[in-house]
């Protein structure tokens, strides 16, 4: 779960919030808001008493907030006052944070891959890489990523394809990892470390109900509550075609969609391990 950017603090926050506030007042369209038409306006956007009406907000509020005065505000009030002024997704997180409050999630969890990112994932080849959610659902991957684990593995029902369902549920998968246990041990930390983000998540839930009874393993990692979160570290393969093959891995953030991450391994440049790769996934040396 990426952390929540830092609050602006102290005076230059409050500063930024008022800001901020005053230019989309400034700039909201009085027509789109379904009030009563003014008569003509001296200036451009809401007047304050207006944003307090649709708002909810006392209008003496709104004004310490134009302001700059030292008050805290609510997300409830944040959520009021982005609906008056018209934010978007981007604009209305701004505002949550320049007020020093984690800004919500989107109701739609988009699980959709930017075509961007599709095709980095080829341009990482020979080195297998993939895209998750935050349910550990794979949702995009690239040839290197299909040679590794095969073909077959990744051609299942949506349900299935996922990184904790092959972890646990797959023996191919299971055959290719000498070190299985300590690589369950680790997944199941990092389910009970997102589980404080995805309380609300009917998937997650449903992951992990399936896990759990499908399971004993699984079941008694989660029922250890072990947290850990994710660190890059070192990856080893026993493929039935390449042999032993030892890869780095790590995890980055997809900025413009914050629910996926995309998963990159790479073996030591010149090692034993990448010869080995490049064979599998047959790139020229």
């Amino acid at each position: 779960m990426p952390a929540t950017p830092p609050p602006e603090s102290g005076d230059h926050g409050r500063r930024a919030l008022a800001t901020f506030l005053r230019s989309r007042r400034e700039r909201a369209d009085p027509d789109g808001t379904g009030l009563p038409a003014g008569g003509r306006r001296r200036t451009p956007g809401l007047r304050r008493e207006e944003v307090s009406l649709l708002s909810g907000v006392s209008l003496t509020w709104y004004t310490w907030l134009e302001q700059g005065r030292d008050i805290n505000v609510s997300p409830q009030v944040l959520l009021a006052l982005a609906r008056a002024l018209q934010l978007d997704e981007v604009e209305r997180a701004h505002l949550f944070r320049l007020a020093g409050r984690a800004a919500p999630e989107p109701a739609e969890r988009s699980l959709q891959v930017p075509d961007a990112v599709r095709a980095f994932l080829d341009t990482l080849m020979p080195n297998p890489a993939f895209v998750i959610d935050r349910c550990f659902d794979v949702l995009a991957w690239n040839r290197a990523q299909e040679a590794v684990l095969g073909a077959a593995l990744l051609d299942r029902p949506r349900r299935e394809l996922n990184s904790a369902w092959l972890l646990f549920r797959e023996p191919g998968v299971r055959a290719l990892m000498p070190e299985w246990e300590a690589e369950t041990e680790w997944m199941a930390g990092l389910l009970r470390q997102q589980a404080a983000y995805e309380l609300d998540n009917p998937r997650f839930t449903e992951l992990i109900d399936e896990l759990t009874t499908a399971s004993p393993h699984f079941a008694r990692l989660w029922e250890a509550h072990e947290v850990v979160e994710f660190r890059s570290s070192v990856r080893h393969y026993r493929h039935p075609d390449a042999g032993d093959i030892e890869m780095s891995f790590v995890r980055l953030a997809v900025q413009e969609a914050p629910r996926l991450s995309l998963i990159c391994h790479f073996p030591e440049p010149g090692s034993e391990s990448e010869r080995r790769l490049r064979e599998l996934v047959t790139l020229p040396q």
